[in-house]
């Protein structure tokens, strides 16, 4: 569980595919066999009766692939994997959407990856670095800004809180 990371999207609906590699990976527990059990179809209902909104998006194919939850579907997702990974994913999602577990959009990583790619260029030449010690950096930048690229989603670390 711990290192695992967990992709809210912009609609704050959590990944239940992710969750559910964080928990292990067990077929037994996929998403799919949990949204297709009567008592959970039972509380999609009543969920999307009391929000107004669909509370459950499967998306094929592309960066956003998998099963999207909203929050209190991910919560009970939890609890039908593992008594254990429900207490963690409560307390991490529980932080998440009191406010008190902060993350960063996408184009504020990209905005902070330019700053400080332009921040290392300027001191660069200013401070009259080596170009070997420019070179190493320039890669690291390199490699942060694949990174972000390929992370356009929020994610959040599922640690053992617990």
């Amino acid at each position: 569980m711990c290192g695992q990371t967990v992709r809210v999207n912009d609609d704050g609906f959590v990944s239940l595919t992710d969750m559910w590699k964080a928990s292990g990976g067990k077929s037994k527990n996929l998403a799919g066999k949990f949204v297709n059990n009567d008592s959970t179809k039972g509380f999609i209902k009543s969920l999307e009766v009391k929000t107004g909104y669909p509370v459950l998006k499967i998306v094929k194919g592309g960066k956003s692939a998998g099963t999207w939850a909203y929050k209190l579907l991910a919560y009970k997702y939890a609890g039908w994997i593992d008594p254990d990974f429900e207490v963690g994913a409560y307390t991490v999602l529980d932080k998440y959407f009191s406010g008190e577990l902060k993350h960063k959009k996408g184009w504020q990583a990209l905005h902070d990856y330019v700053i400080a790619e332009r921040f290392s260029k300027k001191l660069g030449s200013f401070h009259g670095k080596g170009l070997s010690e420019r070179r190493k950096e320039i890669l690291e930048l390199k490699e942060r800004h694949k990174q972000l690229l390929q992370e356009f989603q929020m994610q959040l670390e599922l640690e053992d809180l617990v």
